[in-house]
C-alpha cells in the first residue's frame, strides 16, 4: 500500500469548533491532507472540555481532531489577522463553521482571503447556510433535528418524537462539506487545464447548513408527502414503506431483518414457519395488514434465541443483524477488519479507541498519523514556515498575534 494518502499534497486550514467543521477537517486529514486548526488563544475549541477525557482534550475532541495541527491566533489583533492571511495565502482549502458574518468581521471572509489567494476553496458551514430568511439564526444540531423534520419521524411508534442518538446534522453537514471541497478542487484543476475557459471567474466558496443536511437526509419522506399528503409520525423500529423490515425481539435479545422483494416472501415464510403468512404475498398487502403480519413474526421470533435467527436468516440469504450496543460495536470483528475502530495511544489520554475512516482504499490505508493536538501545540512550527523571516515572526509575537505564550501551554 502507498504510504501517502490521496490528499497528501493539500493544505487545509480550518477555523472550526464543536463537530460539523472539525468532522469535515478530520475526513480530509484522514485522507492525507495537512490540516492546520486555528484556535482562540487560551480558550480553543469548546469541544476540548466537553465529555470525559484529560483537561483540554476530551474524547469528543480527540475523535474529530486527530491528524491535525493546532495554532493559536488572536484574530482581533492586526498581527493575528495578518498571520492568518499569510497562512491562508498558501493553503488549498479553508473550512470554517462560525456564526453568520463572523469571519467577515474578523477580516478573513472569502473576499479577504481571495485577495491573497485567488484559488482558495472556502467552505462555510452554518446552522442554516448563508441565504434565506433564517441565515442569521444560530443553529445547533438538536434544534435542526427538530426544525428539519427528522425528529418527527424518530421515536417509538405512536409515541413522542425523540432525537436521533447521534448528532446527525453536524456529521452529515461535515460530510457534505468534504464532498463539496473535493468538487471545488476538481473544478479548480479542470479549469486550470482548460485554455480559453469561458466559465468566467473561478469562485471557490460554498456553504452548507445543518438544516440543509437534515432536510436532505429526510430523502423519500419529502417525496411521499408530496404524493399522498400524509404526515408520518415516529416510525419506531420499522421501515416507512417495507413490511416486514424492523426490529424483532428474540428469546434473549433482538434481531433486525427484512424481506427485500416479493419474490423472496415464500422463502421467508419457510424460515419463520407460519403458513398463514402466505396470504400476504406482496408488500402492498403486507403494509395494509402490517400489525397482523408483524405480530405473527414477532410471536415466532420470541420463541428462539438471537443466534438461531441470525444463523437461519443468513443461511437463507436474508439480511439480518443483532441489536448491538456501543461496546459490541467496538469489539465487532467486522469493525476491526475494516479499520472502523482504531486503538490509539494518546500522549495525554492514554489508551483510547478512535473511529476510523469509513472508506477503504486498496492502495492506501487511512491511519492516525498524529494524536489530536494540544491547544496551540504547533504555533511555533507552523508560523516559522509562514513568516517571511524571523523578524516578522518576532513582530507578530510581540504584537499579540498568538495571544501571548505559545507551544504546549
Amino acid at each position: 500500500m502507498t504510504k501517502q494518502g490521496p490528499l497528501s499534497d493539500l493544505t487545509v486550514v480550518e477555523m472550526t469548533a464543536h463537530r460539523a467543521g472539525p468532522f469535515c477537517g478530520a475526513l480530509l486529514a484522514d485522507l492525507g491532507a495537512e490540516v492546520v486548526k486555528i484556535e482562540r488563544p487560551g480558550v480553543g475549541d469548546p469541544a476540548r472540555d466537553q465529555g470525559p477525557g484529560p483537561a483540554g482534550k476530551s474524547g469528543y475532541f480527540m475523535a474529530n481532531n486527530r491528524n491535525k495541527k493546532s495554532v493559536t491566533l488572536d484574530l482581533k489583533a492586526d498581527a493575528g489577522r495578518e498571520a492568518a492571511l499569510d497562512l491562508l495565502a498558501d493553503a488549498d482549502v479553508f473550512v470554517e463553521n462560525f456564526g453568520y458574518g463572523v469571519t467577515d468581521k474578523l477580516g478573513i471572509g472569502y473576499e479577504d482571503v481571495r485577495e491573497v489567494n485567488e484559488e482558495i476553496i472556502y467552505a462555510s458551514i452554518k446552522g442554516y447556510g448563508e441565504t434565506g430568511p433564517s441565515k442569521e439564526k444560530k443553529g445547533l444540531d438538536l434544534i435542526l433535528q427538530a426544525e428539519g423534520g427528522i425528529m418527527s419521524v424518530t421515536g417509538p411508534e405512536g409515541g413522542d418524537p425523540v432525537k436521533v442518538g447521534q448528532a446527525i446534522g453536524d456529521l452529515s453537514a461535515g460530510m457534505f462539506a468534504a464532498v463539496a471541497v473535493l468538487a471545488r478542487l476538481h473544478e479548480r484543476d479542470r479549469r486550470a487545464g482548460t485554455e480559453g475557459d469561458d466559465d468566467g471567474e473561478f469562485v471557490g466558496k460554498f456553504d452548507v447548513g445543518l438544516f440543509d443536511a437534515i432536510v436532505s437526509v429526510m430523502n423519500e419522506y419529502l417525496t411521499f408527502n408530496s404524493m399522498t399528503g400524509e404526515v408520518p409520525g415516529p416510525q419506531g423500529t420499522s421501515h416507512q414503506s417495507l413490511v416486514p423490515y424492523q426490529l424483532f425481539e428474540t428469546a434473549d435479545g433482538h434481531v433486525v431483518t427484512g424481506v427485500p422483494s416479493d419474490e423472496r416472501w415464500d422463502d421467508f415464510v419457510d424460515v419463520v414457519g407460519r403458513e398463514e403468512l402466505r396470504q400476504y404475498p406482496t408488500n402492498d398487502e403486507r403494509a395494509a395488514n402490517a400489525e397482523a403480519v408483524t405480530a405473527i413474526i414477532q410471536e415466532e421470533f420470541a420463541k428462539r434465541s438471537t443466534d438461531h435467527w441470525l444463523s437461519a436468516l443468513t443461511e437463507h440469504g436474508f439480511p439480518n443483524g443483532p441489536l448491538n450496543d456501543v461496546g459490541d460495536v467496538v469489539d465487532h470483528p467486522q469493525a476491526e477488519a475494516r479499520g472502523l475502530v482504531r486503538e490509539h495511544d494518546d500522549p495525554d489520554g492514554g489508551e483510547v479507541v478512535l473511529p476510523g475512516h469509513p472508506v477503504n482504499f486498496p492502495d492506501f490505508e487511512t491511519e492516525i498519523r498524529s494524536p489530536a493536538p494540544r491547544l496551540g501545540e504547533h504555533t511555533d512550527e507552523v508560523f516559522a514556515d509562514v513568516a517571511a523571516d524571523q523578524t516578522t515572526l518576532d513582530e507578530w509575537r510581540a504584537d499579540g498575534a498568538f495571544g501571548g505564550a505559545v507551544g504546549n501551554d
